[in-house]
């Protein structure tokens, strides 16, 4: 089982920033870990993605030496110990409103004594086999972390009663979903938003928790870093994939090429 660089540098107070793969491609994935990112999330909220895909993208990152963290849907909870049993490194759990849905995902999560997931020891987060059971147990409830996303009010206003479930590692503030339940939907930054970032990471600086949320932009990011967040997503393969073609367009429009409008279909 990989050690976790994440875990690792969270704990030193080390930003981590995780990129996120919307195509599920395999090449993306090793790419990102071969470009020295430590870690990448993949969305299975939407997509429901097929084990067989899914598997392979977590190899992909495991040959590549990058963590996997797998979004699963928000009743999904018998899914966490098949996406662990991949070689997950870590798993986030969307919409979690209460502390009985945080505790049954730890519960799924980890081992006992810390949660009640049951034994599996022949698959890739065992070394298929491989490891002793006793470094595997330990090994698995220390290197794989947890993040809960906090997407609502009624979820920020009792953060810190799930703050204190034992085996969470992260409390992520989903700006998306929360500005869409204040009534300002798209506007990530809004001093709503703000505020109710900076009461999670009150509350995960008083439970020894990490606060996470999207960074958006580097100057956003800086701000965020300045009040105590330290685990970041942002940057996917499709806001890139865009990014870059129109950059293309642009370089290339003055030397003399035309392209269509872009459209919706």
């Amino acid at each position: 089982m990989q050690t976790s660089i994440v875990k690792k540098k969270l704990a030193e107070g080390k930003p981590v920033l995780v990129p996120k793969v919307c195509y599920l491609d395999p090449d993306i994935v090793e790419t990102l870990g071969l470009l020295g990112f430590d870690s990448v999330w993949l969305c299975n909220e939407y997509r429901a993605i097929t084990p067989s895909t899914l598997e392979n993208l977590v190899r992909a990152g495991r040959a590549a030496g990058i963590e996997c963290v797998i979004r699963t849907g928000m009743n999904s909870f018998d899914d966490l110990a098949r996406f662990l049993c991949m070689g997950a490194n870590g798993i986030m759990v969307p919409h979690v409103r209460t502390v009985e849905q945080a505790q049954l995902a730890v519960d799924r999560i980890k081992y006992p004594p810390i949660g009640s997931r049951e034994l599996e020891n022949i698959y890739a987060d065992a070394d298929y086999g491989l490891m002793p059971l006793e470094e595997y147990l330990r090994a698995a409830n220390e290197q794989t972390f947890v993040v809960i996303q906090l997407e609502d009010m009624h979820a920020i206003e009792r953060a810190d009663e799930i703050a204190q479930v034992k085996g969470i590692d992260v409390l992520f503030v989903g700006p998306a979903d929360l500005a869409l339940a204040l009534g300002v939907p798209g506007q990530f930054k809004h001093p709503e938003v703000v505020r109710a970032i900076r009461s999670v990471v009150k509350v995960c600086q008083a439970r020894g928790l990490v606060c996470g949320t999207p960074a958006l932009d580097a100057d956003h990011c800086r701000f965020l870093m300045d009040e105590g967040v330290r685990y970041f997503t942002d940057g996917s393969d499709w806001r890139h994939l865009v990014a870059g073609f129109r950059q293309v367009k642009e370089t290339y429009g003055p030397v003399g090429f035309t392209f269509r409008p872009e459209r919706m279909r």
